[in-house]
């Protein structure tokens, strides 16, 4: 049921995404099976370079899913219907998408979505069990090994950098990325003010996962310094792939932020100890309530809030009506190294809200274990008050996208904490219980 439900998430959001903006036009086109069939011979008008891309990443995450139900279903003709549903949704979407204006249907999409299906079958057979496993050992026992949060953190931090994923495809763009985006790594075309931050962000995007290899990590010194340049050469061949993105802003520099912020993750993690860390959060959580308002309010005042600026009725409607909810647009728009900053700040928001909820409940031992739904429910109530807040005092566009970041991050969160304390307890549960009520 948790994979049927994730997968019926995924198959709403595309449909919401792919219907856009909703305004449903008449046309002179042939609108019949044979007009449709006759438009799909030609690419449409003004679409964007890169574009399949998204039908591709999409339609993958929806046949992972659709793959690992139907596999835990064991029923043979299950598979036929999954399959032949998601073929007969991507081609009724592109039919449909005839009918809305602004939008239009491509041949090349089809095609997109048959490629994600592809690679959605191959992530199945690659790492369907691996997710079952961690899915089933979380549930039984709500925590998971180190080395099952590392791959997904891992994994995390590969679709972060390189986001949106639109890559050059033939030999002429080929030619035009070489043109105009100079030598790889050595570019550096990040605004000033946004680029140093965005610098930041890949340091602290990178730095749990070193943390995450060195608590998982027994191995001797030297086999310790090839995981760091293991890593190095990852990061670098990742800073490579974002030159060939459309969108994307590969520099040198970057490269050596997030290698160097996995590195100090990596020598640093060996001085963390996860109980005594856990204690003191726990002794400390008046002062951190009360670091993590005064964290929001910058976080707030860095997104474009501000008291100063005089709300006014007129402008505000101005800019919703600029606002795009078509979901990671502005991501896409603005380049890969604003929309990594973008992403993170909202990690960095709601993560700590998560994680402060948790400890509130360890702390005052209450038998209250609240669902992911409930907790995502509570990160889209608060993300819509902080877009419609900057909106109101601040004119800044209100994006989807945050909010639908934030649904997930401050489960992240709380789920972070109940993990570590669940871990700490299997250890040793006298010791673990004795943190639990360790109330001063």
């Amino acid at each position: 049921r948790l994979f049927l439900n994730a997968t019926c998430f995924v198959f709403l959001f595309i449909f919401y995404a792919s219907l856009l903006p909703y305004n449903i036009t008449s046309t002179p086109v042939d609108m019949s099976i044979s007009g449709f069939l006759s438009v799909l011979q030609f690419p449409s008008d003004g679409a964007e370079q890169g574009q399949w891309i998204g039908h591709v990443i999409f339609t993958a995450l929806l046949t992972f899913l659709a793959s690992i139900y139907c596999g835990l279903t064991r029923q043979k003709h299950i598979w036929f219907l999954a399959y032949g549903f998601i073929i007969a949704f991507g081609v009724l979407i592109e039919y449909f998408q005839m009918f809305v204006g602004s939008r239009g249907t491509s041949s090349s999409d089809i095609y997109a979505n048959f490629a994600g299906m592809a690679f959605g079958y191959l992530a199945w057979v690659l790492f369907g069990k691996f997710s079952v496993k961690a899915v089933h050992r979380f549930l039984r026992d709500q925590t998971l090994p180190v080395r099952y949060v590392r791959k997904i953190y891992l994994a995390f931090v590969v679709a972060v950098i390189l986001f949106p994923f639109d890559f050059f495809i033939n030999g002429l763009q080929l030619q035009i990325a070489f043109a105009t985006k100079g030598m790889p790594l050595f570019e550096n075309t990040m605004d000033q003010g946004i680029g140093t931050i965005s610098l930041l962000a890949a340091m602290i995007l990178t730095f749990p996962l070193g943390v995450l290899y060195r608590l998982s990590s027994r191995k001797r010194r030297r086999r310790q310094k090839n995981i760091v340049l293991k890593f190095g050469m990852f990061f670098l061949f990742l800073e490579v792939l974002q030159f060939f993105e459309i969108s994307g802003q590969s520099s040198l520099l970057s490269f050596l932020c997030k290698f160097v912020g996995f590195s100090a993750g990596f020598y640093l993690g060996k001085l963390i100890n996860l109980r005594e860390l856990l204690e003191f959060v726990i002794k400390a959580r008046k002062f951190i309530l009360f670091f993590l308002i005064i964290f929001i309010g910058i976080t707030l005042k860095i997104k474009g809030f501000s008291l100063g600026f005089p709300p006014s009725l007129s402008n505000i409607m101005a800019v919703i009506e600029s606002t795009s909810f078509l979901p990671f647009q502005y991501y896409i728009d603005v380049g890969s190294g604003e929309a990594l900053l973008s992403f993170l700040l909202n990690f960095v928001i709601f993560i700590p809200i998560g994680g402060y909820m948790a400890i509130h409940y360890v702390a005052s031992d209450r038998e209250y274990n609240p669902t992911f739904s409930r907790l995502m429910r509570i990160g889209i109530l608060l993300s819509i008050l902080f877009e419609v807040a900057v909106l109101i005092w601040g004119l800044k566009r209100p994006d989807i996208t945050n909010v639908l970041v934030s649904a997930f991050a401050l489960p992240m969160g709380y789920y972070i904490v109940v993990m570590i304390v669940n871990g700490l307890m299997s250890r040793d549960k006298t010791k673990g219980v004795a943190i639990i009520n360790n109330n001063d």
